[in-house]
């Protein structure tokens, strides 16, 4: 890996991991569905202070016409701007069509955000129309539940932007979402292998049901992934595994995983990233502190023994939760000088600094599957 890179990276890490420490609920957005932040049709329009359908006048090429204002002054004027090839045919020879065109103010260009046909255009609408009730964050409940309730819309657009604002939600507001798609419609999407970059929510969904067959179809799958070393959706399948399973689902992922030495680095980062996520949710006033996140950081202690390279992840964890585990082998595996990426050392040597800090301490023995 080059130099450039890795600097790159550690200064995309430091950027994350200060919004942890000092914004934590944007922090805890689900990085299962989406784990790279992407900018959503709503971002796009949204970040704009005009906004307008157009149509390509006849006999004019690249001259738009306003046929209606969706926000800011009334424009009436003819537009030029390129249009390509594809949305000019588009336009063409699909009835009352239209593109979407947007500013930020009267001294810019107009640009071109999006074709839209006639089904698209009431969903751009109410997107506008909402704006200022959804400008508090991506997590915002207003905005996660309107696009919930588009996840299975015939339309294969509007069911990709609905899955892209769903995905980024927080973990702990994707879980109630569940019921809103039905067992049926998560199977028969989950089958269909044209869509497996999106099966991962719908995988999360599965994991809320008490259904018995699901269950066991959680158990055969994530048996299976840890049998065969499979990593596809593999942080999807073991979170849904571990909330249908929560009599021992984390003690078995534990002891497939951190147990033996012989995991690839892959596997271990999707593992992580599914403890990461369960353990980041919000706790209640009357729930201090989540008990499963205790367990979860116990359970960071096998795989501290067997892969000390993963300690730079288990101290963004553990400096995120603000919780004081594991100092004698972290600042063991410091010493040794283990790690050699620079952002996994600063991770490691951020957490030991603040570690006496932390006013919650863990035990660092977690029980067996079968106590």
């Amino acid at each position: 890996m080059s130099k450039g890179f890795k600097r790159v990276g550690f200064y995309v890490l430091l950027t994350w991991l200060f919004t942890a420490l000092l914004h934590p609920l944007s922090a805890r957005a689900c990085a299962i569905c989406v784990p790279y932040p992407e900018r959503t049709l709503a971002d796009r329009l949204l970040e704009n202070d005009e906004l307008l359908f157009a149509r390509e006048l006849d006999n004019s090429p690249y001259v738009f016409s306003p046929i209606e204002t969706l926000k800011g002054p009334e424009a009436s004027s003819p537009i030029k701007l390129f249009c390509d090839s594809a949305t000019r045919r588009k336009l063409q020879f699909i009835p009352d069509s239209a593109v979407v065109l947007a500013r930020k103010s009267g001294a810019e260009e107009w640009r071109m955000i999006t074709f839209a046909d006639s089904v698209q255009q009431p969903f751009i609408r109410h997107i506008v129309n909402h704006g200022g009730d959804w400008a508090a964050s991506p997590g915002d409940g207003n905005r996660v539940r309107y696009f919930s309730g588009l996840l299975t819309s015939e339309h294969p657009q509007i069911r990709e932007q609905a899955y892209l604002e769903v995905g980024r939600a927080p973990y702990s507001m994707i879980k109630p979402l569940a019921r809103q798609v039905s067992r049926e419609q998560i199977y028969d999407l989950l089958a269909n292998f044209r869509f497996i970059e999106w099966h991962s929510l719908y995988i999360l969904f599965l994991g809320q049901s008490d259904h018995p067959d699901d269950r066991a179809y959680l158990r055969k799958q994530a048996e299976s992934s840890a049998r065969l070393g499979m990593t596809t959706n593999l942080a999807a399948w073991l979170t849904a595994f571990i909330e249908a399973h929560p009599e021992n689902g984390l003690e078995e992922v534990v002891g497939w995983y951190f147990s033996n030495s012989d995991r690839s680095e892959d596997e271990l980062e999707q593992v992580m990233t599914s403890l990461s996520v369960l353990g980041s949710q919000a706790t209640s006033d009357d729930l201090p502190f989540f008990p499963l996140r205790d367990k979860i950081v116990r359970g960071y202690a096998t795989l501290l023994d067997n892969y000390p390279g993963m300690a730079g992840r288990v101290a963004r964890d553990l400096a995120m939760w603000q919780v004081r585990a594991h100092i004698e082998r972290l600042t063991e595996i410091s010493q040794q000088m283990i790690l050699t990426d620079p952002s996994e050392v600063y991770l490691l040597d951020h957490y030991l600094s603040m570690a006496p800090r932390y006013t919650h301490q863990t035990l660092t023995v977690i029980p067996s599957a079968s106590e």
